[in-house]
């Protein structure tokens, strides 16, 4: 499991439209907005190539500026981990 959060910067005349585009994608949800465009978000994936792949298409996305990634974590699987922890 991938979780990360991020500030998507749009042009302020895109923000209604964005925000509605944005939470049609998988794993995304949107916790603020500011009048200027802002929005912060957070998005949940299964892989970091999954959260690459939502990185890039929120990039695609109209009237979209620019993405800066705050923070990142990848939860592991303890069925993955190659030794338990004694």
């Amino acid at each position: 499991m991938n979780i990360s959060s991020a500030i998507v910067y749009a042009k302020s005349e895109h923000e209604p439209a964005l925000r509605a585009q944005l939470l049609q994608v998988t794993g995304v949800e949107v916790h603020a907005s500011t009048d200027d465009g802002k929005m912060i978000i957070t998005i949940e994936s299964e892989s970091d190539r999954t959260a690459v792949n939502t990185y890039e298409a929120i990039e695609r996305m109209e009237g979209v500026l620019s993405v800066a990634m705050i923070f990142q974590q990848t939860e592991s699987h303890p069925d993955q981990e190659l030794l338990k922890c004694k």
